[in-house]
């Protein structure tokens, strides 16, 4: 498996992989090593910063 065509540790990898809600669940309870039935749903949250002002630099928040 070394012929990937994009490292999952890539910002942008990732946030395509995290799209995918059934991926995105197996993700989530491998890691908290949780059933992924006992996971119910998950939510997205926008994390581009909005600009209040024209002059404002764009602004995002990776968590």
């Amino acid at each position: 498996m070394t012929d990937f065509l994009m490292k999952p540790k890539i910002d942008f990898a990732f946030k395509e992989i995290m799209t995918d809600e059934i991926t995105r669940i197996g993700f989530l309870s491998a890691i908290l090593k949780l059933d992924p039935n006992q996971i119910k749903e998950t939510h997205l949250l926008n994390t581009n910063l909005r600009k209040i002002h024209e002059e404002e630099k764009q602004g995002i928040l990776d968590v």
